[in-house]
């Protein structure tokens, strides 16, 4: 079993090992690339042998002019286009070592804050031992947990006598000639009509029974009332009574110097808000990088396209042509040779070519996998696994299903169905109300919300 901050530390490590990842696809389509940079020089070099021997000093110059000016174009391509991946990638580098660094940075602020907050739960357990034996704070808490009982029970009958008013005020107030009178408040000191009216009232009240009907009709009404007005006067009553022993708690524990250790506390909250802003500051910042290179990485077999493009036009001249088929139908041995060895060279340059596109295509894969698992751990970031005080109990399902989502046999919805399943919230400091509870706001991820009570007593609902 582990903390939740525990948890969202392997996936960072996961995240990390992405990055390592895509270090190493992005050096292999580097040296791919720079491998069929020299081959195509080394390509051309082999044309401009051919040349020296097939033409004569004007022509050649002609020849070898146009393999250089292609030649330079072609790598002008390449290196800028590495260049900028380079550049791209350092700034990267950078931007990840200061993630790092503010991370660790947080998670030394985090471990001063949970020590800090371990010694206000010191105080408070000690405090809660001592008081405990205290008679006016057990005839308080004996005071509190009595009218608990009692509101609780109010609230039952109110509700439960409301629930009977609609069921049973239903036959009465479906008949229209009882609610006619009803409205008017006939039978009642408030009713007011003329002699000829008042008549035919009389009649219509001996044909409906509503004299009758008019005391039960007024009793079904008043009762939840009455109790919802007994109830609410319990619960104001409970109110007193808590905060009577609320500040019986409170009191103890500032006589034990709680409000020191608090104030640490609350230091050390501040310090971790404050490390929290730099760490979201310089995360902002690599995801802004990361964006960018992603971009880069999956259009970046455009320049190297562009490069081969403007070579194979400069091959495909109608000169370069014609020696090439000269040389394979002359007798001189020089000009077979230097055939086949272009020939070699052509091979080479697929074989290159394939391993630029296989690294490149590795490297989109994982980077899609890195932002994915980036994505989940932001969210589970915002929905509050990041505390000390949840666990997870399926630590070796998730090392798995990470190595599963980074080697692309696993996708990342079941990663987020894991880490959601395997997620148990503990009690924080914040959840215990002993003393009025810990005057500090949480952090994201330390409040659970939880209902564990000073002295294990409390009460939830509406109370």
């Amino acid at each position: 079993m582990i903390s939740g901050r525990q948890a969202l530390a392997q996936i960072e490590q996961f995240i990390e090992k992405a990055r390592q990842q895509e270090a190493q696809f992005e050096r292999a389509y580097a040296i791919a690339t720079e491998e069929v940079g020299r081959l195509r020089i080394e390509r051309t070099e082999r044309f401009r042998e051919l040349a020296r021997l097939k033409l004569d000093a004007i022509r050649q110059d002609q020849v070898v002019g146009e393999l250089d000016a292609a030649e330079r174009q072609a790598m002008n391509v390449l290196t800028s286009r590495q260049e900028a991946l380079r550049q791209l990638t350092e700034r990267r580098r950078q931007a990840e070592e200061r993630v790092r660094q503010a991370e660790a940075g947080r998670q030394a602020a985090l471990d001063a804050l949970e020590r800090a907050l371990a010694d206000v739960e010191t105080v408070r357990k000690n405090v809660e031992a001592k008081v405990s034996l205290n008679a006016d704070w057990v005839m308080a808490r004996a005071q509190v947990g009595e009218l608990t009982g009692q509101a609780q029970q109010a609230e039952k009958k109110a509700v439960q006598a409301e629930a009977d008013r609609s069921e049973k005020g239903r036959p009465y107030e479906e008949d229209p000639l009882f609610m006619y009178l009803w409205k008017r408040k006939f039978g009642a000191a408030a009713y007011r009509a003329n002699p000829f009216t008042r008549t035919m009232d009389r009649l219509v009240a001996r044909v409906v029974g509503y004299d009758r009907a008019r005391a039960n009709y007024t009793l079904l009404n008043e009762i939840p009332e009455r109790l919802r007005e007994h109830s609410r006067r319990l619960i104001a009553d409970l109110r007193d009574a808590r905060d009577r022993l609320t500040a019986l708690e409170r009191k103890a524990l500032v006589d034990a110097g709680i409000e020191a250790v608090e104030a640490a506390a609350a230091k050390a909250r501040d310090a971790v808000a404050d490390a929290e802003g730099r760490l979201a500051e310089s995360r902002e910042a690599l995801a802004t990088l990361d964006r960018t290179y992603d971009a880069s990485v999956l259009e970046g077999e455009a320049p190297y396209r562009e490069a081969i493009e403007v070579l194979a036009a400069a091959d495909q001249r109608e000169n370069l042509n014609r020696l090439y088929q000269e040389a394979l139908r002359t007798p001189t041995p020089r000009d077979e040779e230097i055939v086949r060895r272009v020939q070699a060279t052509d091979d080479m340059i697929n074989q290159a070519l394939r391993k630029a596109v296989d690294a490149h295509q590795r490297l989109k894969e994982v980077t899609q996998r890195r932002a994915m698992i980036e994505r989940e751990w932001e969210e589970l970031r915002h929905q509050g696994y990041d505390t000390p005080y949840g666990t997870f109990g399926n630590e070796a399902a998730l090392g798995n299903v990470l190595g599963g989502v980074l080697t692309g046999a696993i996708g990342g919805a079941i990663l987020g169905q894991v880490l959601r399943g395997g997620f148990h919230h503990g009690p924080s400091p914040w959840d215990s109300g002993f003393g009025g509870g810990l005057p500090i706001p949480p952090l994201d991820g330390f409040g659970t919300g939880g209902s564990i009570g000073g002295g294990g007593f409390r009460t939830g609902g509406s109370f």
